[in-house]
């Protein structure tokens, strides 16, 4: 918009240096705004992020307008003329770069008007690009004006120089172009200077999923003195004690502490059965408007042995903390570039496990500034758990479930079946099951519920990832899922939710590498 006021300014001054030819005073004073607007239009249109030409496109900017201050030249003895003439082509060139007049090439062809843009994209930033290496931003100014297109900068990691995703960009596309919306990917991608367009999807928050029966409590013996153990069925089917035994036995102790984060929701930093636990990032991700987030804190990262609510893998506050990174708004939305910035500020900021329970079914087969944000975590010492969703179908049609480099996980219910809710994760790479059917856990308020969903299994998962990681720090991603999946025990459903999680031959198996 800036260069739009500066281009018309140029020629409105340049027209009344024509204008006032027989006053030298007045031309000169139209001739200093002229070369002083037409500067600023020049240094706008090379340097604003959004704004940005080539000297070619400038040029041809500026013969246009010197032949337009020519025509208008020939009517200068004709004050009416003269001036209806430079309202109509002031005003005509402004409403065509924000209203779309075919004016200066700026409307696309009747056929580009009538494809619907996808009604689940951001609609303050439809679409991430990734500029390809070698090429500025600046460069996509021709299409930046055709299309009165916002490009703003997406993503701000800390070590820039060791990932691409410092290279992205959101596109805004105003509401009077989003039936352009299919003309603009391929105008993009068509360019030479894009290396990858994707869609920017709004996410929400998974519906929790009810459960027709009850699991029944737990009859497992503890050694530690978490009052509220026997309502985690799932860690009899686990094996935790197993776990505290052979811990306290052979007398492990962490080499590292390891950092949960979950980015999700926000969460209750002020929970009894939390604080001990939690380390801040930022005080505006430690609260937790839904209760999403701060439940699955409790399944990863509960404070063991504390005489309060439950308890998780980790038998003491050395092995594991936890943190919390929201990317959820107070109704429970997000889009794919709040995630990627959850995941960077995550990592940034020390975290080695990202538990991610979120995600949605995707139109969007590349997802390639997701792998860019996973591989980012992964150089930065951090591995990534996301659940696998809770559509009841095979997880490579959601993200960033099926993501390569993520490890994704199924819920299996009391039962050890496959939840009837669960997506299928046997056609990824690394698949794995946890229980995530009537999991009891911490929500706000010092309070507790049961809730259900692969949300719930994610965080199992990343807390025994976290368990490892603090035993052995530098271990990758692949060689943790090796682990899960050669210690694992088999499911009713293995071949659709992969291996159930068992923490003590986990642990077993790690210290025999």
């Amino acid at each position: 918009m800036t260069t739009i006021f500066l281009y018309i300014a140029t020629f409105v001054s340049l027209s009344f240096w024509f204008y006032f030819k027989n006053e030298d005073e007045k031309r000169g004073l139209a001739g200093k705004a002229f070369l002083t607007t037409g500067a600023l239009y020049i240094a706008a249109s090379l340097f604003l992020p959004t704004a940005g030409s080539t000297a070619v496109g400038i040029g041809l900017h500026l013969l246009c307008l010197f032949v337009a201050g020519f025509f208008i030249n020939t009517f200068s003895n004709y004050k009416l003329v003269f001036f209806s003439l430079l309202i109509l082509l002031s005003g005509g060139y402004f409403y065509s770069q924000t209203g779309g007049l075919p004016f200066g090439n700026t409307t696309p062809p009747l056929s580009e008007q009538s494809t619907p843009m996808p009604t689940n994209l951001d609609g303050k930033a439809e679409l991430l690009i990734e500029i390809s290496n070698g090429h500025q931003v600046a460069e996509l100014q021709s299409i930046v004006e055709q299309y009165q297109l916002e490009l703003t900068a997406a993503f701000s990691p800390q070590d820039g120089a060791n990932t691409d995703l410092d290279d992205y960009y959101t596109v805004n596309i105003p509401p009077s172009r989003e039936a352009n919306y299919s003309a603009i990917v391929a105008t993009l991608r068509n360019s030479g200077l894009i290396d990858n367009v994707e869609d920017n999807e709004m996410l929400s928050v998974d519906p929790l999923e009810t459960q027709q029966a009850s699991a029944p409590p737990s009859e497992g013996a503890y050694t530690v003195n978490d009052p509220d153990l026997s309502k985690v069925w799932g860690f009899e089917s686990m094996q935790v004690q197993a776990l505290y035994d052979y811990i306290a036995t052979n007398k492990l102790k962490p080499k590292k502490k390891a950092k949960i984060a979950i980015i999700d929701t926000g969460v209750d930093d002020q929970h009894e059965d939390l604080t001990g636990n939690f380390v801040s990032i930022d005080t505006k991700h430690n609260d937790d408007p839904i209760g999403h987030g701060t439940h699955c804190a409790g399944i990863a990262a509960a404070v063991t042995n504390n005489s309060k609510g439950i308890a998780s893998f980790s038998p003491n506050g050395t092995f594991v903390s936890v943190t919390s990174v929201k990317v959820f708004g107070k109704y429970g939305n997000t889009s794919q570039k709040r995630i990627i910035d959850g995941m960077i500020e995550a990592v940034d900021n020390g975290a080695t496990v990202l538990s991610m329970s979120l995600g949605g079914p995707s139109t969007d087969q590349n997802q390639k500034a997701y792998r860019a944000a996973v591989k980012y975590a992964n150089q930065k010492g951090a591995i990534v758990v996301v659940a696998a969703g809770n559509e009841n179908m095979n997880a490579k049609r959601r993200a960033p479930a099926s993501v390569v480099g993520v490890i994704t996980v199924a819920a299996i219910d009391n039962q050890l079946q496959k939840a009837s809710f669960s997506n299928t994760v046997g056609d990824l790479k690394m698949g794995i099951a946890a229980p995530g059917v009537q999991v009891y856990s911490t929500i706000p308020d010092n309070k507790y519920d049961y809730l259900n969903g692969t949300s719930m299994a994610t965080p199992y998962v990343a807390g025994l990832v976290a368990l490892l990681q603090s035993l052995k720090p530098n271990i990758t991603t692949e060689q943790v899922y090796e682990i899960l999946q050669r210690s694992g025990s088999e499911t009713l459903n293995t071949t659709q939710t992969g291996k159930l999680i068992q923490p003590v031959a986990a642990v077993k198996q790690l210290l025999k590498k």
